[in-house]
């Protein structure tokens, strides 16, 4: 069955205001390592992400871009804005969900998303790769075998694979979202349901995703044993919440995690970048209150 012209703008002005809520809860939660509005990283503050998903809303929503469009074009309006890297997994993440969106509506979001990973043309995958290059990301843009900035000459979902092995955004291409779907977003959903502080509830699934899935982000700039060792400190916290029910204290101890992280200049970015499309889905299938 295939999508009104009202159901069209119905999904894009839904899509815009979930990004925007996700991007917004993502800044004002205590994300140990990552910037937020309590606190800055030396070169980026929390007015730079909120210039970016601003610079990038509408081109995320709209109804009329491919995905390649929809990433390359998101990619330039961020560097219009901000000076560095700010959102670039965001971007990708962000821009699958939306263009799984624009597919039938007849078909399951898992389904929508692995047609539009294995169905990505060539000229598309060509304005993936040059988003990439100008963002820029540490690690991501090299590989022995293929590189974003050479002529790519393999499919999306291949390309995706190869780079799944150090990447965690190039993984959930190649899953189709399933560490996502299938363990993030039920635990947001848990934690929204047992914790009465929507920001508390965020924070606590940021650290399980980092206690499950050491940050790549860390791991290519300092290497496995120190992600590892994050993902540990990560999950050392949630044992402590987990042990005071209460959550009045709760800040102070993300705040002590997050100061560790900034001072050893450890950041899971990745992870953060996980969290953000996990919440945009769950406000735009759900509903997030807001903060």
């Amino acid at each position: 069955m295939n999508i009104s012209e009202y159901e069209i703008k119905f999904i894009q002005d839904k899509v815009e205001k979930s990004y925007l809520h996700a991007c917004n809860l993502d800044i004002n939660c205590i994300k140990p390592g990552n910037v937020s509005i309590h606190t800055s990283h030396f070169d980026t503050t929390a007015e730079d992400f909120v210039s970016s998903y601003t610079a990038t809303s509408k081109i995320i929503a709209s109804p009329k871009m491919s995905l390649g469009e929809r990433i390359e074009n998101s990619v330039i309006a961020t560097k219009k804005s901000v000076k560095t890297n700010t959102n670039l997994g965001i971007i990708l993440l962000c821009s699958l969900f939306s263009q799984s969106l624009s597919l039938k509506k007849d078909i399951k979001l898992t389904e929508a998303i692995r047609d539009v990973v294995l169905n990505c043309k060539k000229k598309d995958l060509s304005k993936i790769c040059n988003a990439i290059t100008i963002a820029n990301p540490g690690g991501l843009g090299v590989h022995e075998q293929f590189d974003v900035r050479s002529d790519i000459k393999i499919a999306l979902f291949e390309l995706m694979q190869i780079s799944s092995e150090y990447d965690q955004i190039s993984r959930q291409y190649s899953l189709f979202f399933a560490d996502i779907l299938n363990f993030i977003i039920p635990n947001l959903h848990k934690s929204l349901t047992m914790i009465s502080d929507v920001k508390l509830a965020i924070s606590y699934t940021f650290l399980k995703i980092l206690a499950k899935y050491p940050d790549s982000h860390i791991s290519r700039k300092y290497g496995a044993k120190i992600a590892k060792k994050t993902s540990n400190e990560a999950y050392d916290l949630i044992k402590i919440l987990d042990g005071d029910t209460r959550h009045e204290s709760w800040g102070n101890y993300l705040m002590s995690l997050d100061e560790h992280f900034k001072m050893a200049r450890v950041n899971p970015g990745a992870t953060a970048d996980l969290l953000v499309v996990s919440m945009m889905i769950y406000d735009y299938y759900i509903g997030l209150a807001d903060q």
